[in-house]
């Protein structure tokens, strides 16, 4: 019995499923780091004396601030940036310009959407792990194949997880070679106007949300993306040890 041609339909739903599993683990690390990781922020700012960049003299405190506050508003707890205000050169004063709060509009709709869409995926992996799980019990009832459920999901994740790797790859090689291109191309992709290029001389969110900030950001995100499908990695490939044997025998 050649249980491989018998699960061929399972066995691509679970990869399916394991790209809906990474989709899910992405959208979360970027949550974490955005609002779960304490002091993130304040971090990279000292790392880089971002207030440096400001136009005019502006404390570590202020920028942290309008940060956290920028990011409450584009997940959708805060309904307005108007009434965010900082200090700089001893005047306070609304921090964010009309261009400004424009494009963090879009990006507003872009994070609602990444929190909608990680639902979705979770209510697709929910159906599709059920249909995958009962056909093969159908199967097996029939004789028509030994394989269980677990197996399928592994050997599912690791196809979905091999095909992956090797867009993250090329990517992180672009980003390597050009961040400034991969940066841009990712906000073309991402946003129908112009809005997110900002002025130094005129718009202070780029001066505080530098480059070297989104690089360590998309870093820092990649790697706890990472170490979450390493660690599903690992258990898939133990659970393929374990039936292998049981497998061959069938």
């Amino acid at each position: 019995m050649n249980n491989n041609n018998n699960c061929k339909k399972e066995t691509f739903a679970a990869a399916v499923c394991g790209l809906l599993v990474l989709f899910i683990l992405l959208l979360t690390a970027t949550e974490t780091l955005c609002f779960r990781i304490p002091g993130w922020w304040r971090s990279e700012y000292t790392k880089y004396n971002t207030p440096q960049y400001v136009r005019g003299e502006m404390s570590m405190d202020d920028a942290v601030y309008v940060t956290e506050q920028m990011l409450e508003y584009c997940i959708g707890r805060l309904d307005s940036l108007d009434n965010v205000n900082a200090t700089i050169d001893g005047k306070t004063a609304p921090f964010f310009t009309q261009r400004e709060k424009l494009h963090l509009a879009d990006c507003r709709t872009l994070f609602l959407g990444a929190v909608k869409a990680r639902v979705i995926a979770l209510v697709l992996l929910a159906v599709l792990l059920a249909a995958i799980y009962y056909s093969i019990r159908k199967k097996r009832q029939k004789a028509e194949s030994m394989i269980s459920f677990p197996h399928v999901l592994a050997r599912g994740y690791l196809y979905a997880l091999g095909a992956v790797i090797v867009i993250a790859l090329i990517i992180a090689a672009l980003s390597v070679h050009d961040f400034t291109l991969v940066f841009t191309e990712f906000h073309h992709i991402f946003f129908d106007n112009d809005l997110w290029i900002l002025y130094p001389d005129q718009d202070n969110l780029i001066n505080i949300m530098q480059e070297p900030v989104f690089a360590d950001a998309a870093l820092t995100i990649a790697c706890m993306w990472a170490a979450a499908a390493a660690v599903l990695a690992i258990v898939s490939i133990l659970v393929l040890r374990r039936t292998h044997h049981a497998y061959r025998n069938i």
